[in-house]
């Protein structure tokens, strides 16, 4: 394939960057089922995203290796990132070495030292096993600074990088751009070997407009941080159920540490870590592919020096309980076969205790049941259809397992967590097929 270099107006043919990575380790495809993302050889894979969102015009190469070494560390194997990021930042804005995107702003006369650096960002993303969820262009600029011609200039220089899944969008309503962002959308699409998704504005899915487009693999929603509790499983369930079947994720949950509401005296607190877990636990055991993490200090890289806020530099709070977290979740999804693996709130003979919906999903000879302030499980063990069964209590915060002895088999059966119900007292519940000699619930990847 050859790669397009834009000079002036012409458009010049060039060599595509080369990766040295092997296709047949990164690549991704959509599971026989539909429900998920995995490997191409048929292994399980998991999506845990983190936004690095400023990624490309914030981190300098050392700084850029601590992030990469740290999320990989934590079990992270995604990093969501924008090449030319909008928000605070100008078009035509510097990276770390002071190096412009483009000469004079114009997307049609690239500054080659600007990209020599991305693509150095790329390729040391997959030496920590990490795949970048790549968007050309912040929503903002896309049909005004950044044209279908600068997509496809990006798409070709990039297309063999393995470690690409492209994302279309960037936070911005459709509107009257439908056509333009189809238009981007089937830009992406022609690396054929890469994933394409899109990314919405907050309370949008993707699926609302795109789900029936070629281009689009897989459905991305954006719950975003406008309040606590927020069901973003719901989407989930909707997503599933529009045929055909597309896998599907929470791409912008709420961040830890976020003003809840986007109050800018954070008057209504902020979201913790345990918001962080509920809502990734709901959207996951909804039959999300994956989920994604968000730290309102990671995801522009916020240095503590730039206002008397108090703050903690982003490689302190890098760290935060929450993204640790994720890494369990990550941990207890990885240790069970992907495979036939369903939501199953049918095994529920109460989902909502407390008044909290849980949420249950079922896959080969095993079973988890989420109770995000630790309420009783209700569960029709006939629906566990077992001879045998091996139950546990796996702790989100911590990643300890209980073995939970003498649980019956069959009939109703009512389980309860260890603790009182309230707070941040969240617990899964697994019960295993015991002749099926799992090892313990997520222990596949502890250190």
């Amino acid at each position: 394939m050859i790669a397009m270099l834009l000079v002036g107006n012409q458009i010049a043919k060039t060599s595509p960057i080369s990766n040295t990575l092997e296709s047949n380790k990164w690549t991704l495809v959509i599971s026989q089922d539909k429900m998920r993302i995995q490997k191409a050889d048929g292994s399980d894979w998991f999506w845990l995203g983190d936004t690095g969102w400023s990624l490309f015009q914030e981190l300098n190469r050392e700084d850029a290796e601590y992030y990469y070494s740290t999320r990989a560390s934590q079990g992270f194997t995604v990093i969501q990132a924008v090449v030319i990021m909008g928000w605070s930042r100008g078009w035509n804005d510097t990276n770390a070495y002071g190096h412009h995107p483009f000469h004079n702003g114009d997307a049609s006369n690239p500054n080659e030292e600007f990209w020599q650096h991305t693509d150095w960002l790329i390729k040391k993303a997959s030496e920590y096993g990490l795949y970048l969820a790549l968007l050309p262009s912040w929503g903002s600029y896309w049909g005004d600074q950044a044209s279908i011609e600068y997509a496809r200039w990006v798409t070709n220089r990039y297309r063999n990088f393995d470690n690409i899944i492209w994302v279309n969008g960037g936070d911005r309503n459709v509107g009257d751009d439908l056509e333009l962002f189809n238009q981007l959308g089937e830009v992406f699409d022609t690396d054929i070997d890469a994933l394409t998704t899109f990314h919405p504005r907050g309370g949008d899915p993707s699926s609302k407009h795109f789900h029936h487009e070629k281009w689009l693999d897989f459905n991305m929603q954006q719950s975003s941080h406008g309040k606590r509790d927020i069901r973003a499983d719901d989407q989930i369930d909707v997503d599933l159920s529009i045929e055909p079947t597309k896998p599907t994720l929470n791409g912008e949950p709420n961040y830890e540490d976020h003003c809840v509401g986007w109050k800018s005296d954070c008057g209504r607190g902020t979201f913790n870590a345990h918001d962080v877990r509920q809502l990734a636990y709901w959207t996951v055991f909804a039959g999300a592919t994956g989920v994604t993490y968000g730290h309102v200090h990671v995801w522009d890289f916020y240095n503590g020096g730039n206002k008397e806020d108090g703050y903690q530099d982003w490689k302190t709070e890098v760290r935060d309980s929450g993204a640790v977290q994720m890494g369990y979740l990550a941990n207890l999804i990885m240790s069970r076969p992907h495979r036939g693996r369903v939501p199953a709130q049918n095994i529920l003979t109460d989902a909502a205790p407390g008044g909290i919906k849980q949420r249950a999903i079922q896959g080969p000879g095993y079973a988890f049941i989420y109770s995000s302030q630790g309420h009783d499980i209700y569960i029709d063990l006939n629906k566990v259809p077992w001879e045998q069964h091996k139950a546990y209590w796996f702790n989100p915060r911590n990643s300890k397992v209980i073995e939970i002895e003498d649980n019956p088999y069959e009939g109703i059966h009512i389980f309860n967590p260890p603790g009182n119900p309230g707070g941040d007292n969240d617990w899964v519940l697994v019960i295993d097929d015991a002749n099926r000699d799992y090892i313990d619930p997520g222990e596949l990847l502890k250190d």
